[in-house]
C-alpha cells in the first residue's frame, strides 16, 4: 500500500490519482507554503488528513488546528504579513465565524501570499445551511477561484 506522506513529499514529478484536497496539499509542498491552519469540518478535513500523513519532523510547513475559523484566518494572515506563503481551510459556514477578519484582508499589504480554501456545500449535505460564499468575496474585494477538478486545484495553489 502506498504511503500518502511519501507521495506528497516526493521530489520528482509524478502522476497519481488523488482527490482535490490531496492535490492541494501537494501543491502547498511544491509552492513553498510555510504555514497552514484549519478548523475541521466537512468537506475539508481531507486536507488535514493528507498533512498529518506527513511525519511532523518532515513537514515543510507549520500546521495547526485552530480554536475556530477566525483564529485560523488570523494565524495564516500573520504568517502572510511576515512574508510567508500561507493557507487556511475550513467548511463553508466557517466564513461566518471568520467574517470579521476575512472582510478586512484586502486592506492589508499581504506580502507573503495567502490562500483561503472554503469547502462550499451546495445542497447542505453536511452543513446546517446552504450559502454562496462568493458574496463574501464580492463584499471584501477578494478574488475567487473555483476549480472544477483536482488538476485545477493543484494548478491554482
Amino acid at each position: 500500500m502506498k504511503n500518502m506522506g511519501d507521495m506528497l513529499l516526493r521530489k520528482r514529478a509524478f502522476k497519481e490519482i488523488v482527490m482535490g484536497n490531496t492535490a492541494l496539499v501537494r501543491a502547498m509542498v511544491e509552492s513553498g507554503t510555510r504555514a497552514v491552519t484549519s478548523y475541521p469540518g466537512s468537506p475539508t478535513p481531507e486536507i488535514a488528513i493528507a498533512i498529518q500523513s506527513i511525519p511532523q519532523s518532515q513537514r515543510p510547513f507549520y500546521f495547526e488546528f485552530s480554536t475556530n475559523e477566525k483564529v485560523a484566518t488570523e494565524v495564516a494572515l500573520g504568517a502572510a504579513l511576515n512574508g510567508h506563503l500561507s493557507t487556511v481551510s475550513f467548511k463553508s459556514v466557517g466564513i461566518n465565524v471568520a467574517a470579521d477578519a476575512f472582510v478586512q484582508l484586502s486592506l492589508f499589504n499581504i506580502i507573503g501570499g495567502m490562500v483561503i480554501v472554503l469547502g462550499d456545500d451546495p445542497g447542505a449535505n453536511s452543513s446546517q445551511n446552504e450559502q454562496d460564499n462568493r458574496h463574501f468575496a464580492y463584499l471584501s474585494y477578494t478574488p475567487v477561484f473555483e476549480p472544477a477538478n483536482p488538476t485545477e486545484v493543484y494548478n491554482y495553489q
